[in-house]
C-alpha cells in the first residue's frame, strides 16, 4: 500500500511542472506579439534600451501649384457657320436741303454699297408726292462690295413751310429688308404778291379788279412771263424783257366769263431763280345766289312729293324779276313763290320717281333763270327709304 502511494505522489509534481511550462510559452508568445507596440512604449523609459523601428517608405505628395490646379480642357462646341447674305449700307439717311424757294426743282442723291457677302438684290423702290426716282429699279442685283445711287427730282410746293418727304428701298438683305432715306427742306417766299386774293365784282368797272403787285424778298431782278386765269376770265399785259426788283400787273376782266365762273385761279409765270410762278385766287360776288345750292333728301318713297323752300337773292340790291324754274329730270317744279324786298322764295315740289337700281338714289338739277340772262343751279339729290 504504501509503493502505490508514492507513485501518486511523484506524479503529481509533474503534471504541475507541464502545466506551468504550457502557461510560459503562451505567455512568451504573447509577449512576442506585442513587441513592436511594446517599443514605442518603452521608448519613454531611461532604464530600458531603445529600440528602433525600422523607417517606413511613404509616398511624398506632390507639391500644390500656385493658383487653381487647371483641369482637363473641354472639347471646344461647335461654332455656327452664318450663311452668305446681302448687307445694304447707306452712306447718309437725310438730305437736307435747307431753305428753297416755291416751286424751285431740286435733286438729291444716297450712294449705298452692297457690304454683304452674296447679291443684293432689289424688290421695289418707293417715294411720295413731288419726289421722282432713278437709278434705282426693282430687279437690279448688285454684286458684294458694289455700289449704287439712287437720285431724286423734287419740285417744291408753291405754298410756304416746312416740307418732309420719305423714300424706300426694299431689298433682300435679311436684317435691314426697307432702308428709308428722308428729304427736308423749309419752303421760303422769294417772291411777295399783294393783294393775296383778288375779290371782283360783276357790277363794277373792270369788275374792281385791282393791281397786283409782285415784289423780290431776296432783291434779285426778274421778270414776268405769263399770265394765266381760270377760263380766260382775267388777262394782263407785260413785257417779258423787262426785269426789275418790283412789277405791277393791271388785270383786265371779261365780266361775261366771270359770271360764268365766280371762283378760280390767277397763275404768272416769273423767271426768278428760286421762284417760278406764284398764284393767287380770285373770288367773283355774282348779282344773284340762292340759300341752298344742293338741297338734300332721305327716306323718299317713289311717288310721294316732298316740299322745300329756297331764296334767291340779288347781292347787289337791284331789283329783278324770276323768268322761270324748271328741273333737267322734270322730278321738281315750282308750285309758290313770293317777293321780299330784293329777293324771292321758292317753293319747290319734288316727286320721287321709282328705283330704277339697287342704289335706290335719285339726282336731278333745278335751273333758276333770272329775267335778263343770268341762270342759277340746285342740285337735289335724294335716297330711298330703307336704302
Amino acid at each position: 500500500m504504501a509503493k502505490r502511494y508514492h507513485v501518486k505522489q511523484t506524479a503529481a509534481p509533474l503534471r504541475r511542472a507541464q502545466l506551468q511550462s504550457a502557461w510560459g510559452l503562451l505567455l512568451l508568445f504573447v509577449a512576442l506579439l506585442a513587441l513592436p507596440l511594446g517599443c514605442r512604449e518603452e521608448a519613454s523609459n531611461d532604464t530600458a534600451p531603445v529600440v528602433e523601428a525600422e523607417p517606413r517608405m511613404v509616398a511624398a505628395a506632390p507639391a500644390e501649384a500656385e493658383g487653381p490646379v487647371p483641369q482637363e480642357a473641354a472639347a471646344p462646341a461647335p461654332q455656327e457657320v452664318e450663311a452668305p447674305a446681302p448687307k445694304i449700307v447707306l452712306a447718309k439717311t437725310v438730305h437736307d436741303f435747307g431753305e428753297i424757294g416755291p416751286g424751285t426743282a431740286q435733286n438729291a442723291r444716297f450712294e449705298f454699297k452692297n457690304e454683304g457677302n452674296a447679291p443684293l438684290k432689289i424688290t421695289q423702290v418707293r417715294s411720295c408726292c413731288g419726289v421722282v426716282t432713278r437709278g434705282v429699279k426693282a430687279g437690279q442685283v448688285y454684286a458684294p462690295g458694289e455700289s449704287g445711287a439712287l437720285e431724286l427730282d423734287y419740285r417744291a410746293s408753291t405754298q410756304p413751310g416746312s416740307m418732309t418727304r420719305n423714300l424706300y428701298i426694299q431689298s433682300n438683305d435679311p436684317k435691314l429688308s426697307t432702308a428709308s432715306m428722308t428729304i427736308k427742306a423749309t419752303i421760303v417766299p422769294r417772291i411777295r404778291y399783294e393783294p393775296a386774293r383778288l375779290k371782283l365784282f360783276t357790277n363794277a368797272d373792270n369788275a374792281g379788279a385791282k393791281d397786283i403787285v409782285l415784289t423780290s424778298l431776296d432783291g434779285r431782278p426778274f421778270s414776268v412771263k405769263g399770265f394765266r386765269a381760270t377760263a380766260g376770265a382775267l388777262k394782263a399785259d407785260f413785257d417779258p424783257t423787262v426785269e426789275a426788283t418790283r412789277i405791277v400787273l393791271k388785270p383786265k376782266a371779261d365780266v361775261e366769263r366771270l359770271r360764268r365762273n365766280n371762283r378760280g385761279r390767277i397763275r404768272i409765270d416769273l423767271t426768278h431763280p428760286e421762284c417760278q410762278s406764284v398764284s393767287l385766287l380770285y373770288d367773283v360776288l355774282s348779282e344773284f345766289t340762292v340759300d341752298h345750292e344742293q338741297i338734300m333728301l332721305f327716306n323718299l318713297q317713289a311717288g310721294q312729293t316732298v316740299k322745300r323752300e329756297v331764296w334767291v337773292m340779288s347781292n347787289y340790291q337791284k331789283e329783278f324779276e324770276i323768268e322761270s324754274v324748271s328741273s333737267q329730270k322734270g322730278t321738281v317744279k315750282l308750285v309758290d313763290q313770293r317777293k321780299q324786298d330784293s329777293r324771292y322764295g321758292l317753293t319747290l315740289e319734288i316727286t320721287p320717281p321709282p328705283v330704277e337700281s339697287d342704289r335706290a338714289v335719285m339726282s336731278d338739277v333745278v335751273e333758276v333763270k333770272i329775267k335778263g340772262g343770268t341762270t342759277l343751279s340746285i342740285a337735289c339729290r335724294g335716297f330711298y327709304q330703307g336704302k
